[in-house]
C-alpha cells in the first residue's frame, strides 16, 4: 500500500510540473490546440492522482487505528 501511495505522489508531482510548464506557454501558444489538450489532460490526471492519494491515505490511517 505504501508503494502505491508513493507512486500516486510521484505522479502528482510530475503532472503538476507539466501543468506549470503548459500554463506558462498558454499566454504565447506555439502549438495551439495541442497545448490546450495537454493542459486539460494533465489537469485531469493531477486531480485523479490527488483524489486517489487522499483516499488511500485515509484508508491507511483507518487501518493503523
Amino acid at each position: 500500500m505504501n508503494k502505491i501511495l508513493v507512486f500516486l505522489i510521484l505522479g502528482m508531482g510530475l503532472t503538476g510540473a507539466v501543468l506549470i510548464i503548459s500554463v506558462a506557454l498558454l499566454f504565447n501558444p506555439p502549438f495551439g490546440n495541442v497545448l490546450k489538450v495537454i493542459t486539460a489532460g494533465s489537469t485531469i490526471a493531477f486531480v485523479i492522482f490527488a483524489s486517489s492519494a487522499l483516499v488511500l491515505r485515509r484508508r491507511l490511517d483507518e487501518k493503523r487505528a
